[in-house]
């Protein structure tokens, strides 16, 4: 049993030491080999940083510095797309580490109580975009690498299967993907060099405290260790036996450590007379996240030094909750679209209006997109994938027009096309009719699931302002049995399929009335849709005056291929563009 005990204990060791929390100690190494100037401005850090805490710091006047974030989510497979849920979980367990809002707080030694602090940093997700655009702070790269490795640093560019990095003065850059290696992050310390790697990186799998993170290092203190070499600090034994790690109110000590020692830990070790052994609960040891628990008055003065020398700009920023810029407009294919970065051409409305001809057709529209897409406007705010023509799939055709949201990795964006603006005063009743086909990718009992949505508005007011009269997402939105493929899907066949009927003969004193279809993305799966119509009731019909006129389509109200009791409900369509509502008994 003994023998059992010891291979038990010599694997565990093993698996601490093969799962290396950072590398940022050897990334740096390799930026100073391929940066000679980096070498040489590092060098001069550390003396740098006790000049101007000696000249220049005083912790009574220090107030609150915000530093605005983005994360670049850089994936191949949909786990390492991680959700935006992770994300924030994250960003939550930054401000608590360095404002010691954190609730294992109270775990630290009675000992250090008086020198852990509250660093006074906080961190946000950035607002506003380097083009001045609005942004969520997250961006989403799909990568044909199956991982990154620290050598190559690949994912911090977008010629290399990454993504170029947003201003490295005004933003806390992190890229989340999958790292080889055993690599739980690492990051670059600052210096005087502009250096074009900047930022920090952390595998997909240690970031946040929910989703695809792995115990035990679930809790988020990845990244907040990550951050403190960001901000300068260094490993507490100072990345060598009895190192030194530049600060005065942490104990000296042999080396790392691993998992979760008890209190005290290597007492009186490196030749010292301290009984109360290792900081093993400080944040720039290798503890598993749950043990680790503070930064100390000294790790607090030294991240101060490193933003006030070498990243001042994010002292003072304006790049989170930042006030959204006055609305203009520019116009697209006949409708006025507002940029969202306050440089659209026309600062009012109406004289957008004026300027781009909105005037209003009539009814009947028919589109069944099989001479392509008519000249709409499609807002494409990301300039990522929109709505686009297809021809390998429609309903009684081969084409329609869809979204990829099988490849689109942009959790939350909004993609329309707006239909043109129509006259309906002159009608008594009217039908917008349209085919659509999705199915989920997800299996939507699994324990995480995602859907996007697709939502239809209206607008009486020639698109500036729009209600929302239909909305479907995750299994109300499928067409298909089962709900979910597993793939980059294509409807194969008219069962595929659902229509659809929306009355909106509320709005026929309209004279400047228009239709949005909108797709929220949640990189689910691809949505498809065709044979839009916008049918008028206004022709007088009698049933047994219209034997002329023929029947080019029968729509169920109630849902095609749907079990349900009579009565069923139908919208006859002519050949007359005229429509007729009719309730059978079945």
């Amino acid at each position: 049993m003994k023998h059992c005990i010891n291979i038990l204990l010599l694997l565990l060791s093993f698996n601490c030491i093969s799962q290396q929390r950072c590398h940022t100690t050897e990334y740096v190494e390799i930026l100073k080999n391929k940066y000679p100037k980096y070498k040489q401005e590092r060098q001069m850090v550390n003396q740098q940083t006790r000049n101007w805490i000696k000249s220049r710091y005083n912790s009574e006047s220090q107030s609150i510095i915000t530093i605005p974030v983005v994360v670049h989510v850089v994936w191949n497979t949909s786990s390492e797309n991680i959700s935006d849920q992770q994300i924030f979980s994250q960003i939550d367990v930054l401000n608590a580490d360095f404002r010691r809002t954190n609730i294992d707080a109270i775990m630290t030694p009675s000992v250090w109580q008086s020198i852990a602090t509250d660093t006074e940093i906080e961190f946000c997700l950035a607002s506003v975009d380097p083009n001045g655009a609005f942004t969520n702070g997250i961006t989403r790269t799909q990568t044909s690498q199956t991982s990154f490795t620290i050598q190559a640093d690949a994912m911090k560019s977008t010629s290399t299967g990454g993504i170029d990095p947003w201003d490295q003065d005004n933003y806390l850059n992190i890229w989340v993907c999958d790292l080889s290696g055993g690599i739980l992050g690492y990051a670059t310390p600052p210096s005087t060099f502009n250096n074009p790697d900047d930022g920090v990186v952390i595998g997909y799998n240690y970031f946040g405290t929910q989703g695809t993170v792995q115990a035990p290092y679930n809790k988020g203190r990845t990244c907040t260790h990550e951050v403190g070499h960001w901000l300068n600090l260094d490993h507490v034994w100072g990345d060598a036996n009895c190192g030194n790690d530049n600060v005065n109110d942490t104990p000296i000590q042999e080396e790392e450590n691993y998992n979760c020692p008890a209190f005290p830990h290597n007492a009186n070790s490196c030749g010292t007379s301290n009984n109360n052994g290792d900081m093993f609960m400080n944040y720039m040891d290798y503890t598993n996240d749950g043990c680790m628990n503070l930064f100390t008055i000294g790790q607090k003065t030294r991240m101060t030094a490193a933003i006030n020398q070498y990243r001042p700009a994010l002292v003072n920023n304006n790049l989170c909750n930042t006030t959204p810029p006055p609305p203009s407009w520019d116009c697209i294919n006949g409708n006025c679209v507002d940029p969202l970065n306050g440089n659209g051409i026309y600062s009012d409305l109406n004289t957008c209006q004026a300027y781009c001809f909105c005037s209003a057709g009539t009814p009947p529209l028919s589109e069944d997109f099989q001479s392509g897409i008519p000249g709409w406007t499609i807002i494409n705010n990301d300039g990522n994938d929109t709505w686009e023509l297809t021809n390998t799939a429609g309903y009684n055709s081969s084409s329609s027009i869809y979204i990829n949201n099988a490849e689109y990795s942009a959790n939350g964006e909004y993609d329309d096309f707006i239909l043109p603006t129509l006259d309906l005063t002159s009608y008594s009743s009217i039908y917008l009719t349209f085919d659509y086909a999705y199915s989920l990718w997800t299996n939507p009992a699994s324990a995480q699931n995602w859907s996007d949505t697709l939502i239809i508005y209206v607008s009486d007011d020639c698109g500036n302002t729009w209600q929302n009269v239909w909305e479907k997402a995750g299994l109300n939105l499928t067409t298909t049995t089962p709900p979910y493929n597993g793939f980059s899907w294509t409807p194969s066949s008219n069962n595929d399929w659902v229509s659809e009927v929306i009355d909106l003969s509320n709005y026929t004193n309209q004279d400047d009335f228009a239709i949005k279809f909108r797709n929220v993305n949640q990189y689910e799966n691809n949505l498809f849709i065709d044979n839009i119509n916008l049918w008028n009731n206004n022709t007088e019909i009698n049933e047994g005056l219209n034997q002329e006129k023929k029947i080019i389509r029968i729509i169920d109200i109630l849902g095609r291929n749907k079990s349900r009791l009579s009565p069923a409900v139908y919208l006859y369509i002519y050949d007359d563009n005229s429509v007729e509502k009719k309730i059978i008994i079945e």
